[in-house]
């Protein structure tokens, strides 16, 4: 299991559990009616159809917890990108802890403590989509950045001009080497240029679902600031967004 390098996830993506789901399907659980969280089913009467549950985001970030003590053991500091990834970057890092502890002997190596420091990017705001045009502004994490290799944990790659924007002044900060771990990738929305950036650098990339061109909400992903307490991630109903337009 090999994280990409060089391209963005959709075309060499090595951890998908799923395949893309179409806009309005329901991943079906036990009953075959709702996503269930520790036993309990779960619903939302503004989520129209629900893509990923708790227990497929259980699963993924135990892959990527894998990945990430497996292929970016060198990395010391991570970036979660608040607000957005604060669900996925917490369960990720303790996930990678348990994973790294599970397998000290064979690892063969001591454990080096991750440094942890969230960075802020202005992109979204209380809209749907992210506009090509619109300059990101980034807030660095507060930790020595020079000499340093760096991981950004994000929510969901889009455009990747947030993620651009973000690699680039991790670099100008001194960084010696950025990779990526996001929670999905919406890559009907990518843009060129990020992608060209991401490949001349030789990027590592990894996500662990893909995502349809609908507007996702639920464990860290958000409308207006609601929905990102949802325990699963589902596509929000079109009339909410049109109601609020």
């Amino acid at each position: 299991m090999m994280l990409s390098r060089g391209h963005t996830p959709h075309t060499s993506t090595p951890i998908t559990p799923t395949r893309a789901p179409t806009a309005m399907s329901r991943i079906p659980d036990a009953d075959d009616v709702t996503p269930k969280v520790a036993g309990v089913p779960v619903d939302d009467p503004d989520v129209s159809s629900v893509l990923y549950d708790a227990n497929m985001i259980e699963g993924a970030l135990e892959q990527l917890a894998a990945l990430v003590v497996s292929h970016l053991g060198d990395f010391e500091v991570f970036v979660p990108v608040t607000t957005g990834a604060m669900m996925f970057a917490s369960d990720l890092v303790r996930s990678v802890y348990t994973v790294e502890r599970m397998l000290r002997e064979e690892l063969q190596r001591g454990y080096k403590r991750m440094v942890i420091s969230c960075a802020t990017c202005a992109s979204y705001g209380a809209g749907t989509s992210s506009d090509a045009n619109v300059e990101v502004e980034v807030r660095l994490p507060s930790c020595d950045l020079k000499g340093k290799r760096v991981c950004i944990l994000e929510d969901i790659i889009d455009t990747g001009r947030t993620v651009m924007a973000l690699t680039k002044a991790l670099y100008e900060a001194g960084a010696e080497e950025v990779a990526l771990i996001a929670l999905m990738d919406k890559s009907a929305r990518r843009d060129a240029e990020a992608t060209k950036y991401f490949e001349e650098k030789n990027m590592k990339i990894a996500c662990a679902f893909m995502c349809p061109d609908e507007f996702v909400v639920g464990y860290g992903l958000d409308y207006g600031g609601r929905y990102r307490e949802l325990p699963f991630i589902g596509v929000l109903k079109p009339e909410l967004i049109a109601a609020s337009a």
